[in-house]
């Protein structure tokens, strides 16, 4: 009997078909896992000889020197409790923005007395802002809920609140709205990545 071996390679698959002479598949073997199936039980045992015997051509040991090098894994560093982001409260990276850049004391007072609103001014109520809705989150704890804030990324920009729990994992941004617009209540729901690239729903 006259058994044909063609070796397909496609889509990822490395395999070895025989067929009989009028082209009848017969069987197949993975040449990654040496598995083998037969299709027609009457060949079994020559489908199983020829395959067997094709296979040991691609597991023969490769020489030592051509052996690939193994290459050592990259070491993290060590966390530190710096690192915990579990310790950050609401508005901590506003905080630190106004700590660093913002007004001093004195430029604080003279625009106080004089009403002179500053670019400040929205830095300051998106602190409260974030102070507030961080306060809102946190009292989801005791329905298994868990939130992080200001989690910081990359190019000076951070996630203000990150919800995670039962319901699945949530990125919040905190908005100010003025007067005219406190009635409202505005809730954006998006599948995929915001613009810090955080997936959020």
């Amino acid at each position: 009997m006259e058994l044909h071996v063609t070796r397909w390679k496609r889509y990822g698959h490395d395999r070895l078909y025989v067929n009989l002479s009028d082209g009848t598949a017969v069987g197949w073997a993975d040449a990654k896992t040496g598995d083998i199936v037969v299709l027609r039980t009457d060949y079994r045992d020559d489908v199983i000889a020829v395959l067997t015997q094709h296979l040991q051509s691609f597991t023969e040991p490769v020489p030592p020197d051509r052996a690939p090098e193994t290459k050592a894994r990259p070491v993290l560093p060590p966390l530190t409790p710096a690192d915990d982001l579990a310790v950050n409260p609401p508005g901590r990276s506003l905080r630190e923005l106004l700590d660093k850049s913002g007004p001093g004391l004195v430029e604080r007072a003279v625009t106080r007395l004089l009403r002179r609103p500053t670019e400040w001014d929205s830095w300051q109520k998106g602190l409260a802002g974030e102070r507030r809705v961080g306060a809102e989150l946190n009292r989801l704890s005791r329905h298994g809920w868990h939130v992080l804030h200001s989690i910081p990324l990359a190019d000076k920009v951070d996630v203000d609140h990150l919800l995670i729990g039962p319901g699945g994992v949530f990125s919040i941004n905190t908005k100010h709205h003025d007067k005219r617009a406190s009635n409202a209540r505005n809730l954006w729901i998006g599948a995929g990545r915001n613009a810090e690239g955080v997936p959020s729903r």
